[in-house]
């Protein structure tokens, strides 16, 4: 007994997968502007273009942009907890200091150069909603 090859049903259904799995391969190589092997995972996020930060041992640089066209570069020592800021100068092919501040203080600060309500207001405002919680729930 001979089958006929163009009614198995195996046959049909192999052809079938394969035409299927190749309109998948298509879409995958369409999609985005064509093939990338590092591709990210689709539900992971992008991370934004942020600056890469380098360093170690408590001494970072961090590149900067101090306006449109004016590049330089931050660098933080955390053992003497001070921050400089070099700015590059093109035209001179310089890299120069230009800020120097040690942040050992600044950290202790509780109010400094905040606008109002201060910290102060916004304390009184919470004790007197408070006091006026305080009485409506006790007349009740």
């Amino acid at each position: 007994m001979k089958r006929s090859r163009s009614r198995n049903p195996l046959l049909i259904a192999l052809y079938l997968n394969a035409a299927l799995l190749g309109a998948v391969l298509i879409a995958l190589i369409t999609r985005d502007g064509g093939v990338t092997l590092l591709a990210p995972v689709m539900g992971q996020a992008q991370a934004p273009a942020t600056p890469a930060i380098a360093g170690g041992a408590g001494l970072f640089v961090v590149p900067a942009q101090f306006s449109t066209n004016t590049w330089g570069c931050y660098l933080m020592d955390v053992d003497s907890q001070s921050l400089v800021a070099y700015q590059y100068f093109p035209g001179e092919k310089q890299l120069r200091l230009v800020a120097a501040r040690n942040f050992r203080y600044d950290r202790r600060l509780g109010n400094f150069n905040t606008p109002s309500p201060s910290p102060a207001e916004v304390k009184d405002l919470v004790e007197k909603e408070q006091a006026n919680n305080r009485v409506t729930q006790t007349k009740q």
